[in-house]
């Protein structure tokens, strides 16, 4: 009897210890983080060294060589760059606008948007039809468009309390909005920044063309300028705008993905994946998107080596490239990882900022969606209190259709649209504190995936 005892109590003790590990590895990995400077100051770096890192440009160039001095300080098992060729495309100049109105001139605060094409040299100089959807652009059509610069002027929607939501619902107007419009003979498109509030930062992103349609010069305005274009117009139905835009695209450009991994101690052909991208467009520092990604993710490998966590499962870091334009860095880790034939366990992202974060959103069967809620409970001592089922990231995307359960950070995004693709995206606006928060979770999640799996 007593020795029945003994078992039940060692057994219960031995649970009880397991519980407190995991508790206290995960304190550990609060606390390391949240002392840490390392991953902040070489944000700086990298926005300071290499902003506008557009892919194919020289500024990529320099990311990729600073990413991988700074990888080198962690002792990760493996560490090389997975080179591959690419179009690229990139302003030659910087774009302009010119309103003109009652023999006034007036220049506007614009950029290019991704993909755009390059405007005459002397530029286009035409009236401005302004339209608040692709509707009011239909029923307009050819007799009132042909001719004309369409300015789209549709904000984005502040009454939504998710600012992703009022993202998508004004991301249409420039994605699309310059092959739409030349549908009906317009010979140019300037579309209101898609931001939250009003300034004088013009967001870029990209845009597209459709296949048998004229390509038309595609810029992005301010949201104040915009306003201030919209009463203009409103004063005189007949404003003028000249537009000038210079690009050019670039075919088979020599890039890179970089590949790190810490190799698991069991189960080496078992792979977490943990992601950001390591591009951002010409006009930005790209701190939060996605600069702070990819120093949440190269701090992951650092926290487990100072804490001396041995993974089970291999750990490996993706700094993908070319997120924001053809997702080129995405499609070519899809091929590789379909030839190598590893299961990945899970794979997350970080490309929503270095906001406070609230937790994860799953792109994966229910049954796993109830996994990863189960297993993040220990996590909500910590503020991890958001596990939903949503969307795991862009540059993780293509793994999805291998049944590779697909996970994102969730973060607090009220204020990321006053910095997305704009040059307003500088390191200043970046929370060490909360970008190591960010670090922390997703470390702690990787922790606990690692030990219990999905």
């Amino acid at each position: 009897m007593k020795k029945v005892f003994f078992v039940l109590f060692l057994s219960a003790s031995l649970m009880v210890n397991s519980q407190v590990s995991d508790n206290d590895v995960i304190k550990n990995i609060y606390q390391n983080a949240l002392t840490s400077y390392v991953a902040y100051n070489h944000l700086n770096e990298l926005c300071t060294k290499a902003p506008g890192r557009l892919v194919g440009s020289k500024e990529s160039e320099l990311a990729l060589e600073l990413l991988m001095n700074q990888l080198s300080a962690i002792q990760t098992d493996t560490c090389y760059l997975q080179n591959y060729f690419t179009d690229s495309w990139r302003c030659v100049s910087q774009a302009e606008a010119i309103v003109i109105q009652n023999g006034k001139k007036e220049k506007l605060n614009v950029v290019n948007l991704g993909l755009s094409v390059s405007t005459p040299a002397k530029g286009i100089c035409a009236d401005v039809v302004e339209v608040h959807s692709m509707k009011q652009l239909d029923s307009l059509g050819i007799a009132k468009i042909q001719g004309k610069i369409v300015f789209f002027n549709r904000p984005m929607d502040n009454a939504k309390l998710t600012t992703f939501q009022a993202y998508g619902g004004a991301i249409d107007q420039r994605a699309i909005g310059a092959a739409k419009a030349a549908q009906y003979g317009a010979v140019g498109v300037i579309v209101r920044s898609i931001a939250t509030e009003n300034d004088d930062f013009p967001h870029t992103g990209v845009s597209h063309y459709q296949k048998g349609v004229k390509e038309i010069p595609n810029l992005s305005i301010s949201t104040n300028d915009a306003n201030k274009l919209s009463r203009n117009i409103l004063e005189n139905s007949h404003t003028k705008i000249r537009i000038k835009s210079d690009t050019e695209t670039l075919k088979s450009v020599r890039t890179a993905n970089i590949i790190a991994e810490i190799k698991g101690s069991v189960h080496p052909e078992n792979v977490i994946l943990i992601g950001a991208h390591t591009d951002a467009w010409f006009n930005t520092p790209g701190a939060h998107d996605d600069g702070a990604g990819c120093m949440q993710m190269m701090d992951v490998l650092r926290i487990f080596n100072d804490l001396h966590i041995k993974p089970l499962n291999t750990i490996r870091l993706v700094l993908f490239m070319d997120e924001e334009m053809y997702q080129s860095g995405a499609n070519e880790y899809a091929t590789f990882a379909k030839k190598e034939n590893k299961k990945h366990i899970a794979c997350i992202e970080s490309d929503g900022g270095a906001g406070l974060p609230l937790g994860f959103s799953i792109d994966a069967a229910d049954s796993t969606v109830s996994s990863v809620r189960k297993l993040s409970e220990v996590l909500k001592e910590f503020g991890v209190f958001v596990v939903d089922k949503g969307y795991g990231g862009v540059d993780i995307e293509p793994l999805k259709e291998y049944g590779f359960p697909l996970i994102g950070l969730e973060t607090n995004s009220q204020r990321y649209f006053e910095y997305h693709h704009s040059a307003n995206d500088t390191f200043d606006k970046v929370s060490r504190r909360e970008m190591q928060l960010g670090t922390a979770s997703i470390a702690s999640f990787v922790y606990l995936i690692d030990k219990y799996g999905l």
